[in-house]
């Protein structure tokens, strides 16, 4: 999901609410203009009315035409003029219409009275022009309105996500290390000061954590290496006393080498915890015959037997540590060994090494993990190491891993030496 500008939301929302003010207040103030204008029309024609039936004597017709202003009273029993005037004409009782006539507004009213029927019918032509005026002049009103609040939204959304921004900043640069630097606290904003505390005490339990890490590594160097040594020395003695036949050399040759594998590995792991610099051995050697150790390894621990397929397009050397690399390469084979049933090919060619498999894939999960995307692990291993511990390895020797294919037929992982290391 892309993350969305808290400053674009907050710009949007206030944009939004002087918007919909705006509208209501416009469509408040015609509602409120219409109905004031039909209260003071109404008001002049009862005083009309009023007028006509206080001076009406009930013998004749009353008829009077303007421009302004037409009335005529026709007395309850008499017959209607056979010629009104023109803005009546046709009209039926009862009746009340605004009516255009010769580019003039009228507002006609026909009132049916105790004493007879009234016609009335008044020119509003200045009423339709100052109300057309005014509507323009509300419109001009809104924009101007609606511009100052769309410039209103800009800067208000800009000094809002301001101190957000300067905190995300502040927090960016803050240095990865053993003692960290705190954040500075001095915001006016309870709520972003409030974040930076928090965000200074989360660093403070992290750097506790940290140090808890380091004393474990501490001791488990100690503690891991020791059984070794003592494994090693044993071993060494045995060799002294030259009382093995040649099958028990053979078996305790075997067991010297793993314990030189095991006490490499020690040192590898301790080494990517720690996240040390350097720190291991380069020698220049050819990657065949330390694949070939590996899968020598692996018919005997994992009773691999013939399974593992190595090929060798071309030969390829590195300058680099090579305990590190038949560790990486074991922990790969190893990975397809125990998730499939079928032949395992590991092809080595100019700067590539290939392992290939027929099993079900790999999940999405555990790609992104190969890929560095995703330093989770969340219990998918490769040989019980992990596969973030693959990653690790690949990045500390320069090289690069790439998913070539995963798919329901297999998996082939690529391994891209890097020219450096040739």
């Amino acid at each position: 999901m892309t993350p969305k500008s808290i400053s674009r939301r907050v710009y949007r929302a206030i944009l939004a609410v002087s918007v919909v003010s705006m509208l209501a207040m416009v469509a408040t103030v015609l509602l409120v203009n219409e109905d004031l204008e039909q209260t003071m029309l109404d008001v002049e024609f009862a005083q009309e009315r009023d007028f006509i039936l206080a001076n009406d004597t009930g013998d004749d017709d009353f008829v009077w035409d303007t421009k302004n202003l037409a009335i005529v009273f026709v007395p309850s029993g008499k017959p209607r003029p056979k010629v009104l005037p023109r803005i009546f004409q046709g009209l039926p009782d009862n009746h009340s219409a605004e009516i255009e006539l010769d580019g003039e507004t009228y507002l006609v009213k026909t009132e049916t009275v105790s004493t007879g029927i009234l016609y009335i019918a008044k020119n509003i032509t200045h009423f339709e022009d100052r109300e057309t005026l005014f509507t323009i002049a509300l419109l001009v009103m809104t924009l101007v309105i609606i511009t100052f609040s769309l410039l209103l939204a800009v800067v208000s959304s800009r000094r809002i996500v301001k101190p957000l921004r300067r905190l995300s900043e502040r927090i960016s640069r803050t240095p990865v290390g053993a003692n960290m630097p705190r954040m500075k606290t001095d915001y006016v904003d309870a709520e972003l000061h409030a974040i930076a505390t928090t965000f200074n005490r989360f660093l403070d339990e992290l750097e506790s954590y940290v140090r808890r890490e380091q004393s474990l590594l501490s001791l488990a160097s100690h503690e891991l290496r020791t059984p070794i040594a003592v494994m090693s020395g044993a071993l060494d003695i045995i060799e002294l006393r030259d009382q093995l036949n040649p099958d028990d050399r053979a078996t305790l040759a075997r067991v010297r080498r793993a314990c030189d594998e095991m006490r490499d590995n020690v040192n590898i792991l301790l080494r990517l915890a720690r996240r040390e610099p350097g720190g291991h051995i380069e020698e220049v050697f050819d990657v065949r015959p330390a694949i070939q150790q590996v899968i020598d390894d692996l018919k005997i621990s994992h009773q691999a037997g013939d399974r593992v397929i190595l090929q060798c397009a071309a030969p390829l050397t590195v300058k680099t540590d090579p305990a590190m690399v038949r560790m990486l390469l074991r922990n790969l084979v190893q990975n397809a060994l125990q998730h499939t049933a079928s032949d395992i090919h590991v092809t080595v060619s100019q700067g590539v090494i290939e392992i290939e498999d027929k099993g079900l894939g790999l999940n999405t999960n555990q790609q992104s993990i190969l890929l560095g995307q995703n330093t989770r692990h969340d219990g998918a291993s490769l040989s019980g190491l992990g596969l973030y511990i693959v990653t690790l390895m690949t990045e500390r020797l320069g090289w690069r891993l790439d998913i070539a294919r995963t798919d329901s037929n297999g998996t082939r992982i690529r391994l891209i030496v890097s020219r450096d290391a040739h």
